[in-house]
């Protein structure tokens, strides 16, 4: 009987130490401290799509991921209308950059953008960053960044 015991005891704790953190959101979970900055390069999209220049940096400090994506590839003259919104979708927090036009844009230009997510979710999650713009009034969309935390 004890050996019964201690094997249900074992079986308990492996399972218990197992277990992932269930995510957690907080109610307050939001952007903030979105800037943009000038057009860095014009390009076209024939020769924006070899161009692998961006990059994402992010930090954790005092309850808020900081995020910073440089030269991210958007519409020409769109420095100013960029829209950068978040969704919270099961474990994934989804943000999007993109413009809003549907214009027929001819040319593309390299941004810094930069966002703050102000109390990220608890436990694991991916963040995914996906791009949006159009090019001679066509829908161009590419995943930039996809990462898990364990905050």
């Amino acid at each position: 009987m004890k050996h019964i015991s201690i094997i249900l005891l074992t079986a308990l704790l492996l399972t218990v130490a197992g277990c992932k953190k269930e995510m957690e959101f907080h109610n307050d979970t939001h952007l903030a401290n979105i800037a943009t900055s000038d057009c860095l390069m014009k390009t076209d999209a024939l020769a924006a799509k070899d161009m692998k220049l961006d990059s994402i940096a992010v930090t954790f400090t005092d309850g808020t991921l900081s995020v910073t994506h440089h030269n991210m590839l958007l519409d020409c003259g769109s420095g100013d209308n960029i829209v950068t919104t978040m969704q919270l979708m099961g474990d994934t927090v989804m943000v999007t950059e993109n413009v809003g036009n549907q214009g027929q844009v001819d040319c593309l230009c390299l941004y810094n953008h930069s966002f703050q997510i102000v109390e990220p979710p608890l436990g694991l999650f991916t963040l995914v960053i996906m791009e949006e713009c159009y090019y001679l009034g066509n829908l161009q969309q590419r995943i930039v960044y996809q990462h898990q935390f364990y905050l």
